[in-house]
């Protein structure tokens, strides 16, 4: 489907770059406070671990609460958006004080910055993650490229001015960064910015954590991978600027253009099982070449490149998923910051390993990041003979058809203004918005496999709401659908 940046672009979004260069999880963010923080040697260690523990515990609350019978809404309600904001500025306003008042800092203050930040961030994560929810996958993945590259540039910009200059543009950032969640929360917009998607219904822990591997097993992985290596190794640039976050701006100029690819599958299982399979080979082949050797430097730049991408397209999976409506936000966004912090402590504790202090730890972490390649790799040769197997079985008439019982599918109607005749159809039917989407693709020719695959849904669920469209319409095949949708 594609991607139409009018209808698409609303200028609020812009909002979230403030939340990305704020996001204290990432470590690159601090870069500004540890050059001006007072005894930050005393200071980073508490208030980092108690962050991240803090945030692990928040992650998988809200994962939990969500799986209880109304708990996405009591998350996403103003009262808890006004709170979770309300300990985000608080516990920059500790961490702030100590980075600009000598003799501030201290270890108890540390902690209570750390765990205040915890609770806000998990619960902005969780807001701005109900707002991303309204983007399919494509809208999605192009405004968190944009999103991403723009807040590595402000933090490129952070860490290269005096710190008095920063923390002046840090502390007007900050209410950038709450200001959306909670103008949305007290409009009562946050539950219903899913737009098209409907209500997403609880689940248990256990279900959910199925679904999210089922779908987004490959981004996800390569977020974590991402928070392992951010937390082992922190490779700083000319001592200003972290190669991670130049990675992000270059990922991000990498990522666009993928937005605007037309495709007759979707975008994202293209994605992770060719571009990023072509590029990890790529990454494996020079990284064969010796120690010093221009292809082997070109190879960790590309790395960090190539995990910037990872980055940007875990974040906008998780937006589709959330779009999707089969997990709450709450669910999705909390056990992705939870994950994101769990890595990264194993990251931090990791890099006091032997293997990870010889040669600055590049040996291990190239390990590491060869292992991800090849399970990437490994994951899209084992697609493709799925795909195989399942080609060879519909030929020999034993594999299950893309659709529902029926006759055989009919060509897709020639008229241009398909959609328009899908709408005035779903209206006839009363058919619910995630029901409206469904019948979108329907009307274009597309089945089952694809648009689970396009609206990150699964195909049980797909076919769910292709029986429900079938009885509101009044028909038994998706022939006779089609032929309604040509009749208008």
């Amino acid at each position: 489907m594609p991607l139409h940046l009018s209808s698409s672009f609303k200028l609020e979004t812009l909002m979230l770059a403030a939340f990305l260069v704020t996001l204290p999880i990432y470590a690159p963010n601090h870069l500004l406070f540890e050059a001006g923080v007072y005894d930050a040697g005393a200071y980073m260690a508490p208030f980092a671990n108690t962050l991240l523990g803090g945030s692990v515990a928040g992650g998988m609350l809200a994962a939990w609460l969500s799986s209880r019978e109304g708990g996405r809404a009591r998350l996403l309600g103003s009262r808890w958006v006004y709170a979770g904001a309300a300990c985000y500025l608080a516990g920059y306003g500790l961490f702030i004080l100590a980075a600009a008042v000598p003799g501030f800092a201290a270890s108890g203050l540390a902690v209570a910055a750390g765990a205040l930040l915890a609770a806000g961030t998990v619960e902005l994560a969780v807001a701005w993650g109900a707002y991303m929810a309204q983007y399919d996958l494509r809208q999605a993945l192009l405004w968190v490229a944009v999103m991403v590259g723009l807040s590595s540039l402000l933090e490129m910009l952070l860490a290269s001015v005096t710190f008095a200059v920063g923390l002046l543009v840090f502390c007007v950032l900050l209410p950038l960064s709450c200001f959306l969640p909670c103008w949305k929360a007290r409009r009562g917009e946050l539950g219903a910015s899913r737009g098209a998607v409907g209500e997403a219904a609880g689940c248990s822990l256990a279900r959910g954590f199925a679904i999210m591997v089922r779908l987004l097993a490959m981004p996800f992985a390569g977020l974590m991978v991402f928070a392992f290596l951010m937390g082992a190794r922190r490779f700083i640039l000319f001592d200003v600027v972290h190669t991670e976050v130049l990675g992000c701006v270059l990922g991000a100029l990498v990522v666009v253009p993928l937005c605007f690819v037309r495709s007759s599958r979707p975008l994202l299982p293209v994605i992770y099982r060719l571009a990023l399979p072509t590029f990890a080979l790529a990454l494996v082949f020079l990284n064969s070449f010796p120690a010093g050797t221009p292809p082997l430097w070109f190879a960790a730049w590309l790395t960090y490149v190539f995990f910037g991408m990872l980055a940007i397209l875990a974040l906008a999976s998780l937006a589709a998923l959330a779009h999707g409506g089969e997990l709450p936000c709450g669910f999705v966004y909390g056990v992705a910051v939870a994950g994101f912090a769990l890595c990264s402590i194993a990251g931090v504790a990791a890099a006091w390993l032997p293997p990870f202090q010889e040669q600055g730890g590049g040996p291990a972490l190239l390990v590491v990041s060869t292992l991800f390649f090849v399970a990437l790799i490994g994951d899209a040769l084992a697609a493709l003979w799925r795909a195989s197997r399942g080609a060879t079985s519909h030929d020999a008439g034993e594999g299950e058809a893309d659709d529902l019982p029926g006759r055989p599918p009919a060509p897709v109607p020639a008229a241009r203004d398909v959609a328009a005749r899908c709408a005035l159809l779903a209206d006839g039917a009363a058919l619910t918005p995630r029901e409206r989407e469904i019948l979108g693709y329907l009307g274009r020719g597309h089945g089952i496999a694809f648009i689970a695959g396009t609206l990150v849904i699964s195909e049980s669920t797909v076919r769910t709401h292709v029986k429900a469209i079938y009885r509101k319409v009044g028909v038994s095949s998706r022939e006779e659908l089609l032929e309604r949708v040509d009749e208008g």
